[in-house]
């Protein structure tokens, strides 16, 4: 049975998609490129920073790249909240759940500055007990944040599930071990998310409150 849960941020518990393509846009800007919309940006929401910035830019601005990840880091930071919400039944499930005494964290590629500084804003911080985000270390898919999760607290991998939008979430899961649940109000249509094997599709918070699932 599932007892842990490790929460994806961007696009699972927020809706911070306009932020973070606007920063990025704002940085693409500064280095010259004017052809990406909003659009284009919110299908890479929850990848690799390095990557994204690799894709966006051409190949003569990728000696660039460190520097694209800086101006963004320090553009997006001060802004994380312009716009962004919590998605519906976030807060209200994360509080039952904690009632129910359900141990949860959060494997994030925001730094972990910047996740626990937005978690606190929205109230929720309190219902986790780790908050791992990616601070010089390897981005999901690489498993390693959820592996620090699952040894600091000691989870095992046969009771706990990462919650996430995206591919890289599923992906980071399966190399971890662990369940892959993929919310289907985020980056990575539900069709998608099975055929990358999704071992739950959540389509709305409140399904998290039924009985966890076995393991397949």
């Amino acid at each position: 049975m599932i007892r842990h849960l490790i929460f994806d941020v961007d696009g699972t518990l927020i809706d911070s998609k306009v932020d973070i393509a606007d920063a990025q846009l704002w940085v693409l800007r500064q280095l010259g490129i004017d052809r990406w919309s909003r659009e284009d940006i919110y299908p890479r929401i929850g990848r690799p920073l390095t990557e994204t910035f690799k894709e966006l830019l051409p190949p003569e601005l990728h000696d660039r790249i460190t520097e694209a990840k800086r101006m963004y880091i320090a553009h997006y930071r001060p802004r994380a909240l312009d716009t962004t919400t919590l998605f519906p039944g976030v807060e209200e499930t994360l509080a039952m759940l904690h009632a129910r005494r359900t141990p949860m964290a959060v494997a994030t590629t925001k730094s972990s500055v910047t996740a626990n500084r937005v978690l606190q804003h929205f109230g929720i911080r309190q219902y986790f007990v780790q908050v791992q985000g990616t601070d010089d270390t390897p981005a999901k898919p690489d498993p390693y944040v959820v592996n620090r999760i699952l040894r600091e607290q000691n989870w095992t991998a046969e009771t706990t599930a990462l919650v996430g939008d995206s591919e890289v979430d599923i992906l980071c899961a399966h190399k971890a071990g662990i369940q892959a649940w993929a919310v289907t109000w985020g980056s990575t249509p539900e069709a998608r998310a099975i055929e990358l094997g999704a071992d739950r599709i959540v389509r709305s918070m409140i399904e998290l409150l039924e009985e966890k699932q076995e393991r397949r």
